[in-house]
Protein backbone atom coordinates (compact mmCIF):
# COMPACT_ATOMS: atom_id res chain seq x y z
CA UNK A 1 0.00 0.00 0.00
CA UNK A 2 1.45 3.75 -0.88
CA UNK A 3 2.19 5.74 1.83
CA UNK A 4 2.09 9.81 2.50
CA UNK A 5 4.88 11.22 3.39
CA UNK A 6 4.49 13.55 6.49
CA UNK A 7 5.23 17.18 5.37
CA UNK A 8 4.50 20.52 7.47
CA UNK A 9 2.80 22.09 3.85
CA UNK A 10 0.44 18.58 4.06
CA UNK A 11 -0.28 19.18 7.91
CA UNK A 12 -0.64 22.58 7.41
CA UNK A 13 -3.32 21.75 4.48
CA UNK A 14 -5.26 19.52 6.33
CA UNK A 15 -5.58 21.88 8.67
CA UNK A 16 -6.26 24.53 6.98
CA UNK A 17 -9.33 22.03 5.62
CA UNK A 18 -10.27 21.76 9.42
CA UNK A 19 -10.32 25.42 9.94
CA UNK A 20 -12.41 26.03 7.01
CA UNK A 21 -14.58 23.58 7.27
CA UNK A 22 -15.62 24.35 11.23
CA UNK A 23 -16.95 27.89 10.34
CA UNK A 24 -19.94 25.31 8.89
CA UNK A 25 -20.14 27.68 5.68
CA UNK A 26 -22.93 26.53 3.18
CA UNK A 27 -21.26 26.55 -0.47
CA UNK A 28 -22.67 29.94 -1.57
CA UNK A 29 -20.77 31.71 1.63
CA UNK A 30 -17.80 29.90 1.27
CA UNK A 31 -14.74 28.54 -1.07
CA UNK A 32 -12.51 25.52 0.21
CA UNK A 33 -9.80 25.51 -2.56
CA UNK A 34 -6.80 23.84 -1.89
CA UNK A 35 -7.31 22.15 1.02
CA UNK A 36 -7.71 18.40 2.10
CA UNK A 37 -11.20 18.24 3.54
CA UNK A 38 -13.37 14.91 4.86
CA UNK A 39 -15.28 15.07 1.71
CA UNK A 40 -12.37 15.10 -0.33
CA UNK A 41 -11.08 11.78 2.04
CA UNK A 42 -14.86 9.83 1.84
CA UNK A 43 -14.46 10.21 -1.62
CA UNK A 44 -11.07 8.76 -2.11
CA UNK A 45 -10.56 4.91 -3.20
CA UNK A 46 -10.73 3.04 0.26
CA UNK A 47 -7.01 2.72 0.22
CA UNK A 48 -6.21 6.17 -0.47
CA UNK A 49 -8.44 7.18 2.08
CA UNK A 50 -7.53 4.88 4.71
CA UNK A 51 -3.80 6.55 4.30
CA UNK A 52 -5.19 9.43 5.02
CA UNK A 53 -7.21 8.84 8.22
CA UNK A 54 -3.81 7.46 8.97
CA UNK A 55 -1.86 10.80 8.57
CA UNK A 56 -5.01 12.16 10.33
CA UNK A 57 -4.80 9.87 13.44
CA UNK A 58 -1.21 10.54 13.59
CA UNK A 59 -1.99 14.02 13.75
CA UNK A 60 -4.20 13.60 16.71
CA UNK A 61 -1.23 11.78 18.41
CA UNK A 62 0.74 15.07 17.67
CA UNK A 63 -2.39 16.59 19.73
CA UNK A 64 -3.31 18.62 16.45
CA UNK A 65 -6.19 17.24 15.95
CA UNK A 66 -9.09 15.67 18.05
CA UNK A 67 -12.16 13.23 17.10
CA UNK A 68 -15.75 13.74 18.21
CA UNK A 69 -17.95 10.99 18.87
CA UNK A 70 -19.73 11.37 15.98
CA UNK A 71 -15.87 11.65 13.83
CA UNK A 72 -16.15 14.86 13.29
CA UNK A 73 -12.26 16.06 12.98
CA UNK A 74 -11.48 19.52 15.11
CA UNK A 75 -8.26 21.53 15.89
CA UNK A 76 -6.86 21.47 19.30
CA UNK A 77 -5.38 24.53 20.46
CA UNK A 78 -2.18 23.39 19.29
CA UNK A 79 -3.11 22.51 15.75
CA UNK A 80 -5.04 25.76 15.35
CA UNK A 81 -1.81 27.42 16.53
CA UNK A 82 0.12 25.62 13.76
CA UNK A 83 -1.22 27.66 10.75
CA UNK A 84 -1.83 31.48 10.33
CA UNK A 85 -4.85 32.76 9.17
CA UNK A 86 -4.80 36.07 7.21
CA UNK A 87 -8.32 38.38 6.82
CA UNK A 88 -8.70 40.99 4.54
CA UNK A 89 -12.02 42.66 3.67
CA UNK A 90 -13.14 44.60 0.79
CA UNK A 91 -16.29 45.49 -1.27
CA UNK A 92 -14.76 44.12 -4.72
CA UNK A 93 -17.20 45.66 -6.89
CA UNK A 94 -14.89 45.48 -9.76
CA UNK A 95 -11.82 43.20 -9.40
CA UNK A 96 -8.95 44.72 -11.17
CA UNK A 97 -5.29 43.99 -11.28
CA UNK A 98 -5.31 45.80 -7.69
CA UNK A 99 -7.55 43.58 -5.77
CA UNK A 100 -5.60 40.70 -7.85
CA UNK A 101 -2.45 41.71 -6.51
CA UNK A 102 -3.54 42.62 -2.86
CA UNK A 103 -4.92 38.96 -2.39
CA UNK A 104 -1.58 37.31 -3.66
CA UNK A 105 0.14 39.38 -1.23
CA UNK A 106 -2.19 38.92 1.67
CA UNK A 107 -2.60 34.88 1.05
CA UNK A 108 1.62 35.01 1.29
CA UNK A 109 1.38 35.93 4.92
CA UNK A 110 -0.07 32.80 5.70
CA UNK A 111 -1.76 29.70 5.20
CA UNK A 112 -5.19 30.25 5.09
CA UNK A 113 -6.97 33.53 3.40
CA UNK A 114 -10.26 34.36 4.65
CA UNK A 115 -12.01 37.04 2.78
CA UNK A 116 -14.79 39.65 4.14
CA UNK A 117 -16.96 41.02 1.69
CA UNK A 118 -19.14 44.22 2.34
CA UNK A 119 -22.91 43.72 2.29
CA UNK A 120 -24.80 46.07 0.33
CA UNK A 121 -26.20 48.22 3.23
CA UNK A 122 -21.97 48.80 4.10
CA UNK A 123 -21.52 49.42 0.77
CA UNK A 124 -23.89 52.49 0.93
CA UNK A 125 -23.24 52.92 4.14
CA UNK A 126 -19.67 53.49 3.74
CA UNK A 127 -19.59 55.13 -0.44
CA UNK A 128 -23.06 56.93 -0.62
CA UNK A 129 -24.16 54.99 -3.71
CA UNK A 130 -25.39 51.10 -4.78
CA UNK A 131 -22.93 48.88 -5.39
CA UNK A 132 -22.47 48.04 -9.22
CA UNK A 133 -23.07 44.23 -7.85
CA UNK A 134 -24.71 42.52 -5.32
CA UNK A 135 -23.34 41.49 -2.37
CA UNK A 136 -24.11 37.41 -3.44
CA UNK A 137 -22.42 38.50 -7.35
CA UNK A 138 -19.56 39.78 -5.43
CA UNK A 139 -18.82 37.13 -2.99
CA UNK A 140 -19.16 34.86 -5.87
CA UNK A 141 -16.60 36.50 -7.69
CA UNK A 142 -14.11 36.54 -4.80
CA UNK A 143 -14.63 32.66 -4.27
CA UNK A 144 -13.78 32.03 -7.92
CA UNK A 145 -10.15 33.51 -7.19
CA UNK A 146 -7.04 30.96 -6.50
CA UNK A 147 -5.57 32.73 -3.56
CA UNK A 148 -8.76 32.87 -1.50
CA UNK A 149 -9.81 30.12 0.76
CA UNK A 150 -12.31 31.17 2.64
CA UNK A 151 -14.92 34.19 1.48
CA UNK A 152 -17.90 35.37 3.97
CA UNK A 153 -20.23 37.88 3.37
CA UNK A 154 -19.13 40.60 6.32
CA UNK A 155 -21.56 41.80 9.07
CA UNK A 156 -23.84 44.35 8.52
CA UNK A 157 -23.23 46.18 11.78
CA UNK A 158 -19.40 45.69 13.15
CA UNK A 159 -16.47 44.74 11.04
CA UNK A 160 -15.34 43.18 14.05
CA UNK A 161 -17.98 40.65 14.34
CA UNK A 162 -16.57 39.18 11.34
CA UNK A 163 -12.87 39.56 13.04
CA UNK A 164 -14.63 37.43 15.90
CA UNK A 165 -16.09 34.86 13.57
CA UNK A 166 -13.12 34.16 11.43
CA UNK A 167 -10.48 34.99 14.18
CA UNK A 168 -7.63 35.63 12.43
CA UNK A 169 -4.03 35.92 13.21
CA UNK A 170 -3.20 38.76 10.85
CA UNK A 171 -5.37 41.12 9.55
CA UNK A 172 -4.36 42.45 6.08
CA UNK A 173 -5.51 45.82 4.85
CA UNK A 174 -5.19 47.55 1.25
CA UNK A 175 -3.04 49.68 0.03
CA UNK A 176 -5.97 52.00 -0.59
CA UNK A 177 -8.29 51.54 2.52
CA UNK A 178 -9.06 54.09 4.66
CA UNK A 179 -8.74 52.17 8.38
CA UNK A 180 -5.77 52.40 10.29
CA UNK A 181 -3.41 49.50 11.50
CA UNK A 182 -3.77 50.99 15.06
CA UNK A 183 -7.78 51.15 15.01
CA UNK A 184 -8.05 47.51 13.55
CA UNK A 185 -6.06 46.32 15.99
CA UNK A 186 -7.41 48.13 19.26
CA UNK A 187 -11.15 46.94 17.34
CA UNK A 188 -9.85 43.23 17.71
CA UNK A 189 -8.14 43.32 20.77
CA UNK A 190 -11.76 44.55 21.64
CA UNK A 191 -13.41 41.36 21.12
CA UNK A 192 -10.83 39.68 22.26
CA UNK A 193 -8.62 38.58 19.00
CA UNK A 194 -4.98 39.59 19.32
CA UNK A 195 -4.01 40.20 15.86
CA UNK A 196 -1.16 41.95 13.74
CA UNK A 197 -2.30 44.07 11.24
CA UNK A 198 -0.54 44.45 7.81
CA UNK A 199 -0.52 47.54 5.36
CA UNK A 200 0.08 45.89 1.94
CA UNK A 201 1.70 48.07 -0.87
CA UNK A 202 0.61 47.58 -4.69
CA UNK A 203 2.89 48.21 -7.88
CA UNK A 204 -0.55 49.35 -9.39
CA UNK A 205 -1.76 51.97 -6.53
CA UNK A 206 -3.55 54.52 -9.59
CA UNK A 207 -5.67 50.96 -10.41
CA UNK A 208 -8.75 51.30 -8.69
CA UNK A 209 -12.27 50.78 -8.98
CA UNK A 210 -13.51 54.95 -8.54
CA UNK A 211 -10.78 55.31 -11.42
CA UNK A 212 -12.22 52.41 -13.60
CA UNK A 213 -16.11 53.72 -13.29
CA UNK A 214 -14.22 57.14 -14.69
CA UNK A 215 -13.70 57.33 -18.44
CA UNK A 216 -11.79 60.01 -17.96
CA UNK A 217 -8.88 57.81 -16.07
CA UNK A 218 -9.14 55.43 -19.00
CA UNK A 219 -5.63 56.71 -20.34
CA UNK A 220 -4.03 56.84 -17.13
CA UNK A 221 -5.19 53.15 -16.49
CA UNK A 222 -3.81 51.78 -19.83
CA UNK A 223 -0.60 53.65 -18.92
CA UNK A 224 -0.70 51.74 -15.39
CA UNK A 225 0.52 55.34 -14.02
Amino acid sequence: MPSIQVTDALTKKILGGIYAQSLKLDESRASLNSFVTNDDISNMPYALGSIYHDYLSRLENEGLVSFDPDSTIRLTASGRRKIVVVMIGGAFDIIHPGHVETLRRARALGDVLAVSVARNSTYRKNKGKEPIHDERLRLDLIISMKFVDVAVLGSEHDIFETVLFLKPDIIALGYDQSHSENSIREGAKKVGIDVRVVRLESSVPAIKTSSIVNSNDKEKLLAGT
